[in-house]
């Protein structure tokens, strides 16, 4: 904990610098109406509305990026293993892949909920839709980078092709699963509310459009800072989830070897 606090130090004190200098001169904004309100207000705002973000609004957008995150998870393992499997199909989806992320899902957000409706589910949709590109090419690049060494060596000895994969190609790519779920966590939450923001009865999304229409600058930016909030703890939160199934690479010879090379950058 001494060293995770060690290590965020210079991001907290850049952050409450920020803070400092954002309430200094929206403060020194002598008219009458401020257009960027001060982090006193958005925090007051904030607090004023606890209970409605507490009970209602922050589950229910944490529910959706989590569900879609989980969804995106599975589908694109299972993709990028048979992509991996399948060199054909790789060279045949692999450019329908790229070019589907040239689609702004925030133009088809509102067709996404009129054919998957109004509930929750349309939400998810749009959260997994988001996440699920970074999870598979992640993936897959760790399954095309595997160490052939490894591999010549395990072939000598025997070892099937599934055997390989599930020993060798598997493991050395969930570092790169990882950090494409990371990737995917930080538009998990955001994407949540681009759907809640056409149409929902509970979620930051909703609170957001109901600030919009109030013309609440500062429950909107209230709203903001909650989701960039969830967004690092759920990419903290996979972090860790990491770091516990991954001791094996995370040693203490590895990571000094990074710093190594970071010190002589």
């Amino acid at each position: 904990m001494i060293a995770v606090l060690r290590r965020s130090a210079p991001s907290l004190i850049l952050l409450g610098v920020g803070f400092a200098a954002w309430e200094a001169g929206a403060s020194a904004d002598s008219s009458a109406t401020r257009l960027i309100p001060p982090p006193s207000a958005i925090f007051a705002a904030m607090s004023n509305s606890a209970e409605r973000l507490v009970r209602f609004h922050i589950p229910t957008t944490l529910y959706e990026a989590l569900m879609g995150l989980l969804i995106a998870l599975i589908i694109g393992v299972i993709a990028a293993a048979l992509l991996d499997f399948l060199p054909f199909l790789r060279r045949a989806v692999y450019p329908l892949l790229v070019i589907s992320q040239t689609i702004p899902l925030v133009a088809i957000a509102p067709l996404l909920i009129l054919i998957f409706g109004f509930g929750i589910e349309s939400k998810i949709v749009i959260v997994t839709l988001f996440a699920f590109f970074p999870i598979t090419v992640a993936t897959l690049d760790g399954l095309t980078s595997t160490d052939t060494e490894l591999i010549a060596l395990l072939r000598a000895m025997g070892a099937t092709g599934g055997q390989i994969w599930r020993k060798v190609r598997l493991p050395s790519a969930l570092p790169s699963l990882f950090s494409g779920l990371r990737i995917a966590a930080t538009y998990a939450v955001g994407s949540a509310m681009i759907g809640e923001f056409v149409t929902a009865q509970y979620g930051l999304g909703q609170y957001l459009r109901q600030a919009f229409n109030q013309s609440r600058l500062d429950q909107g930016f209230a709203a903001v800072i909650i989701a960039s909030a969830l967004s690092v703890i759920l990419v903290l939160c996979i972090r860790l989830v990491e770091r516990l199934l991954l001791g094996w690479y995370f040693t203490p010879d590895r990571e000094s070897g990074w710093q190594t090379q970071q010190s002589n950058a």
